[in-house]
């Protein structure tokens, strides 16, 4: 098996390729002066695993491609760290539904099996796949950085309760959450928290995704308001839109905490840290292989 990795995934390609001792290969994206790009790959490939990741039309157009440039492989394994458009998951009359239309294109394009990491929506596919989750990497981070009786993990909406519920009881310390509404528009309307002692507590914030921050950033001022001693925040996919690193590092959360599941030029170095997910798809691969 050979790995190749798209424009915006090539340090998690190398290290995953690196760990599993497999070559590895860029795929080549030509770009014309109207917007189009066209993918070619430098040989034919037999078993080939794709590492990339997905957080807007223009990168789920060059993967599209680009497995469409391997249609003469024998068998793909896409590994997919982050699917982006997976929040467009209800069906609604008069409304796009984007989390199944996508996979719906995946499955086209033949990949033999997909592996994808904390997916905000249970996965629509219909090949097999296999959903990743970050919460050992967090674990393992979080009982090298904090006793058990000095924290507690919080889930920032009624969502994400079951995950946070799960981390709280393997790390053996307590549990809150908070809930939010939003308006029409989709824009944080308010939040307040349910349950859960948090005086006196380090709180961990645990989320899937962090975008515009608001969510994050509310929750942190209304923990703190409840008697709690910090906040800190730990998201697998830091989308991170216009204006929301800036939000983040001024608000009421110690540190925010991302996988590199989305790659970003230079994260500003004050509140933000990343985890490495190699491991994780090393893994992974090794037992559906």
């Amino acid at each position: 098996m050979e790995i190749i990795y798209t424009r915006n995934s090539r340090d998690v390609a190398k290290s995953v390729a690196q760990e599993l001792s497999l070559m590895d290969f860029p795929a080549n994206v030509l770009s014309f002066s109207s917007g189009e790009i066209c993918v070619s790959l430098e040989k034919s490939f037999r078993n080939v695993l794709v590492v990339t990741f997905a957080s807007n039309h223009d990168e789920w157009m060059e993967l599209f491609l680009l497995l469409d440039a391997l249609r003469s492989a024998q068998k793909i394994i896409l590994c997919l760290t982050y699917m982006g458009y997976s929040r467009q998951d209800r069906q609604r009359e008069n409304q796009s539904f984007g989390a199944g239309l996508l996979a719906r294109f995946l499955e086209m394009l033949r990949p033999a099996h997909c592996l994808m990491l904390d997916n905000h929506c249970e996965p629509m596919l219909r090949i097999p796949f296999h959903h990743m989750s970050a919460a050992k990497i967090f674990e393992t981070d979080i009982r090298s950085s904090y006793k058990s009786d000095q924290i507690a993990v919080v889930s920032p909406d009624i969502g994400g309760a079951p995950r946070a519920n799960l981390l709280a009881k393997s790390l053996g310390c307590d549990f809150a959450i908070c809930n939010k509404t939003r308006n029409v528009f989709g824009e944080l309307k308010k939040m307040h928290k349910l349950g859960g002692s948090v005086a006196g507590k380090i709180c961990l914030l645990l989320d899937d995704i962090v975008d515009s921050g608001a969510t994050l950033c509310r929750a942190a001022e209304i923990l703190m308001e409840s008697g709690a001693l910090s906040v800190a925040a730990y998201c697998t996919h830091g989308v991170l839109s216009a204006g929301s690193r800036e939000k983040l590092e001024k608000s009421a959360l110690m540190e925010i905490v991302l996988t590199n599941s989305i790659a970003h030029p230079q994260l500003p170095a004050g509140k933000f840290r990343k985890l490495p997910i190699t491991s994780l798809i090393a893994e992974t691969i090794r037992c559906i292989l």
